[in-house]
């Protein structure tokens, strides 16, 4: 049950979930809708059992630090507006649902709501989803809010798709962008950055530590703060631009004539689109450790560089075999004299 407004009719609406049906009533003003919000659930069984939707309010309240993935579990369980409409979410019809009941079936409707929505969707995606509700209900458990976990399933295989992406590829978008871009694709690819609003078009000089050459930056994935040391070419052109970026007053490393950067894919198509090269600009951070790697790096570094909590996560994404990897290898096998006949 929620309230929630119409601004396309000026209305505000109480909607619930009443056998297996979503309803919904409109009142003219806000205090009428949480006033018969108020009287609908008093009117309501009493069941002390928690309902998806309660337990996920009670997560999101007592783990603040976890507060990234709010926004998708919301959006899964509640939907969203859009032109006055209201657009229900994949996993809607849980949220209404004491938790405790939930059974494989509810797991499979999920799943199969996700493929209908979106025909391309993949298993990580689908997976991503079904662990934020185990965590939730894990910690549900730990907090006795629930008598036992409903929901120990294993997640589905996901076969992940090898990325073939290379600096000659990179390079002939990079020769497409506007100069602002470029140095933003730069600033990724020395920094190892999650491209985005966040980590690289988010990032200020005061995360620069010039006197020790060390760049400080809060990675949008965890939350955590990861110390990078970057290319001491990179860091001169870096200290050039934040001399001129102070004398205006920009915070901003990567930004547009002062102003910070908040779209940026458009741009980064058409860039891909005159150089006639398809990848993602995610794919930057993958080159920046996969050359690292094959640079001769070890695991423990490229692991630091790239913010990952353990070399484990570094060796299983991107230590890939490669065959000039394989050449090295073998270079490096002892020789011994030539054998007699």
């Amino acid at each position: 049950m929620g309230v929630f407004r119409v601004k396309s009719r000026d209305l505000w609406a109480v909607k619930w979930r009443e056998d297996g049906r979503q309803r919904v009533l409109y009142y003219k003003t806000e205090q009428e809708a949480r006033a018969a919000e108020a009287e609908r659930l008093a009117a309501q069984d009493t069941d002390p059992r928690p309902t998806v939707g309660e337990l996920v309010v009670a997560f999101y309240r007592h783990n603040p630090r976890h507060e990234r993935t709010k926004r998708n579990v919301v959006y899964f369980l509640a939907g969203y507006e859009k032109d006055g409409k209201h657009i229900e979410g994949p996993g809607e019809f849980l949220r209404d649902r004491y938790a405790e009941t939930l059974t494989r079936r509810d797991l499979e409707m999920m799943r199969d709501n996700m493929r209908a929505r979106n025909p391309r969707v993949t298993n990580a995606t689908i997976n991503k989803y079904q662990a934020y509700l185990k965590g939730i209900f894990s910690w549900a458990v730990e907090q006795e809010l629930l008598p036992f976990h409903p929901w120990r399933f294993k997640l589905l295989k996901h076969i992940k798709t090898p990325v073939h992406v290379s600096v000659d590829s990179l390079t002939r978008i990079y020769q497409e962008l506007p100069d602002y871009m470029q140095w933003a694709v730069k600033t990724a690819l020395c920094l190892v950055l999650r491209p985005g609003l966040v980590e690289l078009f988010g990032l200020r000089w005061e995360a620069f530590d010039w006197r020790r050459g060390i760049v400080y930056i809060q990675q949008g994935k965890t939350g955590q703060i990861k110390t990078v040391y970057p290319p001491a070419a990179y860091m001169q052109e870096a200290l050039a631009r934040f001399r001129e970026d102070m004398r205006s007053g920009i915070p901003y490393v990567c930004h547009r004539r002062g102003q910070k950067v908040l779209s940026y894919k458009e741009v980064w198509k058409s860039a891909c689109n005159r150089a006639g090269v398809s990848m993602r600009l995610y794919d930057i951070r993958h080159i920046s450790i996969t050359e690292m790697l094959a640079q001769g790096a070890d695991l423990a570094s490229v692991a630091a560089q790239a913010g990952h909590s353990s070399i484990e996560t570094t060796a299983k994404n991107y230590a890939h075999v490669t065959p000039k990897g394989q050449r090295h290898a073998a270079s490096l096998i002892p020789e011994l004299p030539p054998s007699g006949k």
